[in-house]
């Protein structure tokens, strides 16, 4: 089949599932980790936010193979290539993830919203910002979900970029100080915890959901797997100058100081009497915009990935996936009712079971992508069996380093 030229307007539309996954990446998670690393180190873990992107990149890259080429989701073929039992335990630790984190998704986008309206509550916010999840996820309309997330990712990369530019940033710092390749502080293990924030298991399983309902029938393969490629790398590196612009501001304006933070609420209301309260005020926007598509994401997938997995029928509107995708939206909101926020043990849980599960993706994806009854001529070659190899040993080095945060964790409850 011959492939048509693409066209600028071709990239253009292929936008749009690799917004999800930046929208995804960058959660109030990230957007902590990323102004502590900034507040405490300055610029010196800009070099490893960049590796971190590329990891992501050719960690979900596979999908792109895989959805389009194929025309299968990564947990069909984890299902009827590699094990039923294997894809089910995949979205246990897929669901038991959501349910832990996205309370704290949820107090981020509450956070942040009680900053422009005091005096209300986190579960107020808590329970409105679900709800008008739920709605835009139970629209079943694929286009809704990809225009929500780009315009959230647009909005996160005015509110932190122009809060970044206004802090007046030494760039020459930046550079010599952002791409010296020094462990910030010395210490290894807070600078894969950056590492670890912006690739996570869901990321290839999610994002080849998104791309079957981008190209549900691809007529021309090749070429759409290079837009698919494209929007990838494209949203990746917004990915970096989102997280970058954060650990830029922190850097310039709190490290200096040494101003100490705990959290991304606290960085906001640090900017306020630094850079003025429109400061806070982008920040904040940015910290919901954060929030909020992580709240999507982690509701939107299940009702896709919860039926390959047990083999079910896939229609979002069947009984099961309807359960399924309010469970997520539900018991997030019980926790924070109970304990303001999932219990320290089921984050424990979800933390160890990541661990387990994100170098079981990796591996497993490998293996598909060398598949010849699977992938045909898009199965893997020798330089893309490098790089998978070389994400594969990366993220055993994140999982390893899960499990010993788990540990520590554990130690200290006794």
């Amino acid at each position: 089949m011959n492939e048509k030229k693409l066209t600028f307007k071709d990239y253009a539309k292929a936008l749009g599932p690799g917004a999800i996954m930046s929208a995804a990446i960058i959660g109030p998670g990230t957007v902590t980790t990323a102004s502590t690393q900034g507040a405490n180190y300055g610029y010196t873990a800009l070099w490893i936010l960049l590796l971190a992107c590329l990891i992501a990149y050719f960690f979900q890259e596979p999908a792109t193979r895989i959805s389009i080429g194929c025309k299968e989701s990564v947990m069909v073929g984890v299902r009827e290539y590699i094990s039923p039992g294997v894809a089910k335990f995949l979205w246990v630790v897929l669901f038991v993830g959501s349910i832990a984190f996205q309370a704290g998704n949820l107090s981020g986008a509450s956070m942040a919203l009680t900053y422009f309206f005091p005096g209300t509550t986190n579960l107020l916010w808590a329970i409105i910002m679900s709800v008008l999840a739920l709605v835009i996820v139970l629209l079943n309309r694929y286009k809704i979900i990809e225009g929500v997330n780009q315009i959230l990712i647009i909005l996160m990369v005015l509110a932190f970029v122009l809060t970044a530019c206004t802090s007046g940033p030494n760039i020459g710092d930046m550079f010599t100080e952002g791409f010296s390749f020094k462990i910030p502080g010395g210490n290894a293990i807070l600078a894969v915890s950056l590492l670890a924030t912006t690739v996570t298991p869901n990321l290839v399983l999610g994002y080849s959901s998104f791309l079957r309902k981008k190209y549900p029938d691809s007529k021309s393969p090749k070429n759409d797997i290079k837009l698919a490629k494209a929007d990838l790398g494209l949203n990746m590196f917004i990915t970096f100058l989102i997280t970058g612009a954060i650990i830029v501001c922190a850097g310039t304006l709190l490290h200096p100081k040494g101003i100490q933070i705990s959290s991304a609420a606290d960085m906001a209301q640090q900017l306020t009497p630094l850079l003025g309260r429109f400061a806070g005020i982008f920040f904040s926007l940015g910290l919901w915009a954060a929030a909020i598509s992580s709240v999507l994401y982690q509701i939107s997938i299940h009702n896709m990935l919860f039926p390959p997995a047990f083999e079910l029928d896939e229609n979002p509107k069947a009984k099961h996936n309807v359960i399924i995708t309010c469970l997520v939206v539900l018991i997030p909101i019980i926790l924070i009712v109970i304990f303001g926020s999932s219990p320290v043990q089921l984050i424990i849980a979800a933390q160890a079971l990541n661990g387990i599960a994100l170098p079981m993706v990796c591996i497993i994806s490998w293996i598909l992508c060398n598949k010849k009854s699977l992938l045909g001529d898009f199965v893997n070659n020798l330089r893309q069996n490098i790089i998978m190899g070389i994400v594969t040993a990366l993220t055993l080095l994140f999982a390893i380093n899960a499990l010993y945060s788990v540990i520590q964790k554990v130690i200290a409850m006794f």
